[in-house]
């Protein structure tokens, strides 16, 4: 908690520091009034929408990981992992009556990468299935002769040589293959990412609200699942100076508050924006145009 007020704190002394006569004037009309000889009943309300983007990264082990170390050199991970991490965040008004668009549609998440299975292969000549240390040992030995190939290729070595594009391709090629085999025994990385849009009817009363929690072992989850750590949005008004409302007047313009607007993570702020919010504002009174 003690984190989570200094946090506040910061939003708040970034907040005073915006020049907010730089900003723009945003009001609208409410109550009841005639407009175009029909009767319209308008109020100033404001809805922000709350993007959070989560990657979730599986690592599968490869089939030959326990035998990287004795063929290769190099020691292989043998544990499968699991883990989420917030990449972005943000912030914007959503589509209101008469007012406000929010900047761009709700994002979307990628499709996970597929990670194929491999499967023991069989011995050509005895039909029988290999043992995988014997397979393993195979696997090493090609990628050992795809690296004598790339160094021929580079130094000439295969006769008159290979140029241009044709080198260019026997290169990728060979990269391709070595990536392949490599995968068996260093494992494969799959990734995919998942968007959430949160909404949030905004209150003066209210002027920080937790959207969701974040869980590293299990993404996003529920507000009140304390397993996570929350993902929560902070409003700070600005210091702005409206129009002198006429005593007499009898048409109503609310204006909005140029207020800043902060999406955190825990201690970490993931997102910020100056936002027209209307609960921040004033109601101002015009004498009734003639």
């Amino acid at each position: 908690m003690k984190g989570i007020f200094k946090l506040l704190v910061a939003v708040a002394a970034v907040a005073i520091c915006v020049d907010a006569s730089a900003q723009q004037v945003v009001k609208k009309r409410i109550g009841a009034y005639k407009e175009s000889g029909n009767v319209v009943v308008a109020e100033a309300t404001s809805t922000l929408a709350v993007d959070v983007v989560v990657e979730h990264e599986v690592f599968t082990p490869g089939v030959y990981a326990r035998y990287a170390q004795k063929l290769l050199g190099t020691r292989a991970s043998l544990v499968e992992r699991e883990e989420y991490r917030v990449v972005s965040a943000d912030v914007a008004l959503i589509a209101d009556p008469a007012r406000y668009v929010v900047e761009g549609d709700a994002p979307k998440g990628s499709a996970p990468a597929i990670v194929e299975q491999t499967t023991l292969p069989v011995d050509r000549i005895t039909g029988v299935e290999r043992n995988v240390e014997a397979q393993a040992k195979d696997a090493a030995e090609q990628i050992f002769a795809l690296r004598r190939a790339r160094l021929d290729l580079i130094t000439g070595e295969f006769g008159d040589g290979v140029f241009g594009a044709g080198l260019e391709s026997a290169l990728s090629e060979i990269a391709r293959l070595e990536a392949q085999y490599l995968d068996l025994f260093y494992g494969v990385r799959s990734v995919e990412t998942l968007a959430e849009r949160y909404y949030i009817a905004v209150s003066e009363k209210q002027p920080t609200t937790v959207v969701a929690r974040f869980n590293a072992e299990r993404g996003l989850v529920a507000t009140n699942d304390l397993s996570g750590d929350i993902i929560f949005v902070t409003i700070t008004p600005s210091e702005m100076t409206y129009p002198t409302s006429d005593i007499k007047g009898t048409v109503a313009y609310r204006y909005a508050n140029n207020a800043d607007v902060a999406v955190a993570l825990g201690g970490e702020i993931l997102a910020r924006r100056i936002l027209p919010l209307y609960e921040f504002g004033a109601t101002v009174m015009f004498l009734q145009p003639r």
